[in-house]
């Protein structure tokens, strides 16, 4: 395996499940959602909990039921509220699926939205922000940092 081959599964795994609404599994910790998606050799798990306008996680890549990436996040979307997130955010990782919550930077806008992903680093470590501002005000941000758990 390579690390193309592991970004690109990555990539993809995020837009079939949460942006893309599927993957949902019987989620095996009490209270949280839990998201999965397999191709090949790789595997792909979300574990989240969701309440009071916050949410946080963790995304698991497995090769050959093997752990070699993870990712934690917390995030508040109060600003704007559940549904209208999820609306928002969907389209703007759809829309700029192949370099959101890694180590580039993403400006998108859509109407009175604009999205901003300021990442940085590499496989090894890799963090940042994500936030949606209407007319000027944040009503959403995120923060994500994590890194390969096994050298390629």
């Amino acid at each position: 395996m390579n690390k193309k081959s592991l970004l690109d599964f990555l990539l993809k795994a995020r837009t079939k499940t949460y942006a893309g609404v599927s993957g949902k599994v019987q989620s095996v910790f009490k209270d949280s959602k839990q998201l999965e998606y397999k191709e090949g050799d790789f595997s792909y798990r979300d574990v989240y909990y969701n309440g009071n306008g916050v949410f946080a996680g963790v995304e698991v890549v497995y090769l050959k039921n093997e752990s070699v990436f993870s990712m934690s996040y917390f995030g508040n979307y109060k600003g704007m509220g559940e549904d209208e997130n999820d609306k928002v955010l969907r389209k703007a990782l759809l829309e700029n699926w192949d370099k959101t919550r890694i180590w580039e930077k993403v400006g998108w806008k859509d109407g009175e939205f604009k999205y901003v992903c300021d990442g940085s680093g590499n496989w090894e470590e890799l963090g940042g922000t994500e936030e949606i501002y209407r007319q000027g005000k944040r009503i959403y941000w995120f923060y994500y940092a994590g890194g390969l758990l096994k050298n390629l």
